[in-house]
């Protein structure tokens, strides 16, 4: 009889037919094969704006098997299914439920070359097992950093569980850091080593991979009738400083109105704004987009600091992706380095954020048209280097050998077969039933 136990300190044998964990390992080189397998996952129902671009950026590359991992409600809420299968042409969309993700893995998943995991650290709280018994097989992680001020042991971080599991990874060489805009990129290239507490042994040059992507069926287009300038996203002071802007339009009374686009109960605002101020709520992604693809400009009113220090704003991004420039300081500028200044409004040092609307609204519609027109050329222009970013880093696995995970073998034989029984019954409960069962099954 044979009793094999996986993650053994000593390794005295390799096993040659597969192993206990059950992943099904190809050995031979990426390159040979003629394919690199990949998995993108997404846990939670949120980030959708984040999983398409990237759908979309490695369907359209050759010699990649790609398969989706999503929640159930992520894939069908806000009417986005339909996207799904568009953007995952021209290679066809292979969906996958996250929940059976774990299932898979212990079965007998194929162990992927690159595995892209765009919430994380929820991605790895939620799949951590699995994760393990890949990452032992092989594999290679991408996490996308998207509060990166929250990932410090130094600090009492949150993700403390995550980090330690991801940083033997790092050292390895098998974990990978990407980001979603310049300036969080050199915030976690001058911090992680001390926030993950390696020291010297790693330095963190993550990648940037920009969140967006050209809307189906897409018209440049200006509502003209009544412009209007929008607030996007969840209604939520802690992320806008809606108050401030509300108290601002009261001042000065821009001849734009201000649409606020997102979920959400209406906020206080004062009575002398009410005709100038409405709510669009509840749409799905198609009119989501189409209603912010008509304004003259996007408020992002920040506020916090973060999402111009350690932090990506999926404001800016939606900007790009429905072609309306955002209104932006010049530091905001700096740390959103991808947008230039031809392509967005600048709010001047001395303007308040609505002053500076009041501003732009003399203009006439063909300046809105302009920034809009190239606010286009630079979305293309960052959809071609998200594939250049996942071509280069599929390239690096051409030589890619996922390797065979060892065991450590015991042989007993008949005649020490009481002698294991003894000592297995001074064992705790659990450990006597697994060894049982362990005996049963070898024989």
């Amino acid at each position: 009889m044979t009793i094999l136990l996986d993650n053994a300190k000593e390794i005295t044998e390799e096993d040659q037919t597969g192993t206990a964990s059950a992943a099904v390992v190809d050995a031979t080189p990426a390159k040979a094969r003629g394919h690199r397998t990949v998995y993108l996952i997404n846990t939670p129902k949120y980030h959708m704006e984040v999983v398409i671009p990237f759908l979309h950026a490695l369907s359209g590359l050759p010699d990649v098997d790609l398969t989706l991992w999503l929640s159930s409600t992520a894939a069908n809420r806000w009417g986005i299914r339909p996207w799904l299968d568009l953007y995952a042409m021209p290679t066809g969309l292979k969906l996958r439920n996250v929940k059976d993700f774990s299932k898979s893995a212990q079965r007998g998943a194929t162990v992927p070359d690159l595995i892209f995991l765009t919430t994380c650290p929820e991605d790895i709280r939620k799949l951590r097992p699995s994760l393990q018994v890949l990452l032992e097989h092989g594999a290679n992680v991408i996490g996308i950093i998207h509060e990166a001020r929250l990932f410090d042991l130094n600090n009492k971080s949150p993700y403390e569980k995550e980090i330690m599991f991801m940083r033997p990874w790092i050292l390895k060489g098998q974990w990978h850091l990407a980001t979603l805009s310049e300036h969080v990129q050199k915030f976690v290239q001058q911090n992680f080593a001390e926030f993950f507490q390696t020291g010297t042994q790693v330095t963190y040059s993550a990648s940037v991979l920009y969140p967006v992507f050209k809307l189906p069926d897409e018209r440049v287009q200006l509502e003209t009738t009544k412009p209007f300038v929008t607030i996007i996203g969840a209604l939520q002071q802690y992320r806008r400083d809606y108050a401030k802007i509300f108290e601002q339009y009261a001042r000065v009374r821009p001849q734009l109105d201000l649409v606020l686009v997102g979920n959400g109960c209406p906020l206080r605002a004062p009575r002398s704004i009410k005709n100038n101020l409405s709510y669009k709520r509840g749409l799905e992604y198609p009119q989501y987009f189409n209603q912010i693809s008509k304004a003259v400009l996007i408020l992002p009113s920040f506020a916090t600091e973060h999402y111009v220090q350690s932090q990506a704003s999926s404001t800016i991004a939606t900007s790009v992706i429905a072609v309306t420039p955002a209104l932006m300081t010049r530091r905001m500028l700096s740390a959103y380095a991808y947008l230039t200044e031809d392509a967005v409004w600048i709010q001047e040092d001395w303007e308040t954020e609505v002053e500076a609307i009041s501003r732009i609204a003399e203009l006439k519609q063909d300046s809105y048209m302009e920034k809009k027109a190239t606010m286009v050329n630079i979305r293309a222009k960052l959809i071609n280097e998200n594939k250049k970013t996942f071509e280069a880093k599929l390239a690096a696995l051409d030589e890619h050998v996922l390797p065979r995970k060892r065991k450590v073998t015991f042989e007993i034989r008949a005649f020490d077969l009481s002698l294991a029984l003894s000592i297995a019954v001074s064992l705790p409960t659990l450990p006597l039933v697994l060894i049982i069962l362990r005996y049963a099954f070898q024989n």
